[in-house]
C-alpha cells in the first residue's frame, strides 16, 4: 500500500469539539427558562411528550434541550419523566428568592461579539469600549441599564452572599459599608445574619433605589442605610468597622483599584478591615477555569481582570493595609481582607 499523502494528526481535536458544543450549554439552559422547562417541572415530573405539549414545542427540541440539561446536572430523567434536580429548584424556577432569571436574561440579551473586541483590541480600546465600563463612566449612566445590570448581578450573588457572610467575622454590633453594594446582595445577608450590625450601601442612586426594594421584600429595609454616591468622586462614610467590596476590583485596572483601597483605608476606623471578594485566578494563571473564564468574561465587558492571591495582597500593601490574610469563600471565591494599623 502506497504512504498516505497527509499523515494522520498526532493528537486528538477531542479538546476543540469540547469548546465547540459547550458553545450551546447556556443556549439551552436560556431556552429552557424562555419556554418556562423549570416552571413546568416544578409543578411535576413530565414524560418527552408530556413536556413538549406543555411547553408546545415538538419532542426533539425536548431531548435535545432536557438532553443537555441532564448531562449539566440541572435536571434527571428517571422513570422515563424529567425531574428538577436540587440546583435547578433552588436557581432556575421564576419566584424562587434564588432564581438566576436577571442573568439568564442578560445572557439572552447581550450576546457576546468577539469580532467587536477583537476589533476593540486592536485599537487599543477594549477597556474604554467595554459594555458594563461604559455604563460607569456614562456622565448620566442610563437608568434602564443600570437597572437590568443591577437585577442580573442579584441573580448572580445572593445565593453566595448567604452561603459566604456566615464565615465572615463581621462585628455583631459594628458597622459594615458594602461599597458598590449593588442590589445589596451582602448587605441584606449580613443583616439577616447579625440582626444588630449596622449595614451602609454605597452605590450609584438609581442601584441604590433597587436595592432598597431588594432590602424591604427581604425583612430588612428598615436597617440598611442606602448612600448613593459615586465611589470614585464623592465621599464615603468615616469611622466604619468593614468595608466590603465584592466583584468590583475585578472590573478596574490596577491604579483604580488602589484608589478604592486607599479610599477604604480612609473610611475604616483604626484596627477596621477592609475585605475584598474576588474569584481567584491561580499563582501560575493557567487555571482554575472558572476564574480563567470570569477573566475573560471581564475582557468583553469590563476594563479589569481576574488576579491572583498575591497581586490583590500587593494592592493592599501598597494601600497601607497590614495583616493580610486570604480565606476561601465558595465557588472559587476568596476573602483577601486586610487591616487598617
Amino acid at each position: 500500500m502506497s504512504a498516505l499523502p497527509i499523515a494522520a494528526p498526532s493528537s486528538s481535536d477531542a479538546p476543540i469539539w469540547r469548546v465547540f458544543l459547550s458553545a450551546f450549554h447556556a443556549q439551552a439552559l436560556v431556552m429552557a427558562d424562555d419556554l418556562g422547562l423549570f416552571a413546568a417541572l416544578a409543578r411535576a415530573p413530565l414524560t418527552t411528550d408530556e413536556l413538549a405539549a406543555s411547553l408546545a414545542i415538538e419532542p426533539r427540541a425536548v431531548e435535545a434541550i432536557g438532553g443537555v440539561l441532564a448531562a449539566l446536572e440541572l435536571v434527571a430523567i428517571a422513570d422515563g419523566a424529567f425531574h428538577l434536580t436540587d440546583v435547578a429548584r433552588d436557581y432556575l424556577v421564576p419566584g424562587r428568592p434564588y432564581y438566576w432569571g436577571g442573568m439568564l436574561r442578560r445572557i439572552r440579551e447581550n450576546p457576546l461579539d468577539a469580532r467587536k473586541l477583537v476589533g476593540a483590541l486592536r485599537r487599543d480600546r477594549a477597556a474604554a469600549e467595554a459594555r458594563v465600563t461604559e455604563l460607569w463612566h456614562a456622565p448620566t449612566p442610563p437608568v434602564v441599564a443600570l437597572e437590568a445590570f443591577t437585577h442580573a448581578m442579584h441573580a448572580h450573588s445572593f445565593a453566595l452572599a448567604m452561603r459566604i457572610i456566615p464565615h465572615l467575622d463581621l462585628p455583631a454590633d459594628g458597622h459594615l459599608l458594602d461599597v458598590a453594594g449593588g442590589s445589596g446582595s451582602y448587605s441584606i445577608a449580613a443583616a439577616l445574619r447579625h440582626p444588630t450590625l449596622r449595614c451602609t450601601l454605597l452605590d450609584l442612586p438609581p442601584v441604590c433605589a433597587i436595592a432598597g426594594r431588594y432590602a424591604h421584600e427581604l425583612g430588612v429595609g428598615d436597617r440598611i442605610e442606602l448612600h448613593a454616591a459615586d465611589m470614585f468622586r464623592e465621599a464615603w462614610p468615616a469611622g466604619v468597622d468593614r468595608v466590603f467590596m465584592s466583584d468590583i476590583f475585578h472590573d478596574w485596572d490596577d491604579v483604580r483599584c488602589t484608589a478604592l483601597a486607599e479610599r477604604a483605608h480612609a473610611a475604616l476606623r483604626p484596627g477596621g478591615q477592609l475585605v475584598i471578594h474576588e474569584m481567584l485566578v491561580g499563582d501560575a494563571k493557567d487555571g482554575p477555569l472558572p476564574a480563567l473564564a470570569y477573566s475573560m468574561a471581564m475582557l468583553f465587558s469590563t476594563e479589569g481582570k481576574q488576579r491572583t492571591g498575591g497581586e490583590l495582597r500587593a494592592l493592599l500593601t501598597a494601600a497601607g493595609f497590614a495583616n493580610i490574610r486570604i480565606a476561601m469563600t465558595s465557588g472559587g471565591y476568596a476573602a483577601i481582607m486586610g487591616e487598617k494599623r
